[in-house]
């Protein structure tokens, strides 16, 4: 008696058109999840200079309206919020991945500015690369580096 048993089991032609679709959905999916994480990121820039934004009004009203806090009051000695604890306000870690911060007071201590820059690696060549915050409230996007800043959009 001749008995066949069948052996379950996947070709290889199976299994390579299933690792052929699983490819095309991947490079699909790849590109879109890029621009998600930079949106994240930036979402988490502008989260923070509106925290730090609120914590220089906070001691400009402190101090009966005697000027802005400086970067080390603010940031503990850090100029970016990232490294030292001991200041006002310390940034969380998804922003110290992809921005730093730079608070501008003015001379005369009643305007101030403060700007997010993109510069530290990672996945942040998005269209708004670098933020800015004002006193008045003002919020900038595509801002040049300098301190002079020069701004083409708002977020």
């Amino acid at each position: 008696m001749d008995v066949r048993r069948r052996k379950s089991g996947f070709t290889l032609v199976e299994i390579l058109i299933v690792i052929t679709i699983i490819g095309i959905l991947a490079s699909i999916a790849y590109p879109s999840y890029q621009q998600y994480v930079v949106k994240a990121n930036r979402a988490a820039a502008q989260q923070f200079l509106l925290e730090v934004a609120s914590v220089q009004h906070q001691y400009f009203l402190a101090n009966n309206g005697n000027g802005f806090a400086s970067e080390v009051v603010l940031f503990g000695g850090a100029n970016d919020g990232c490294l030292h604890p001991g200041g006002l306000i310390k940034a969380p870690v998804n922003f110290c991945t992809f921005y730093r911060v730079r608070s501008f007071p003015s001379e005369g201590g009643s305007t101030m500015r403060l700007r997010a820059i993109s510069d530290k690696g990672g996945v942040q060549h998005g269209d708004v690369n670098n933020l800015m915050i004002n006193t008045d409230g003002q919020r900038l996007s595509n801002c040049s580096t300098g301190e002079a800043a020069s701004c083409a959009g708002t977020w």
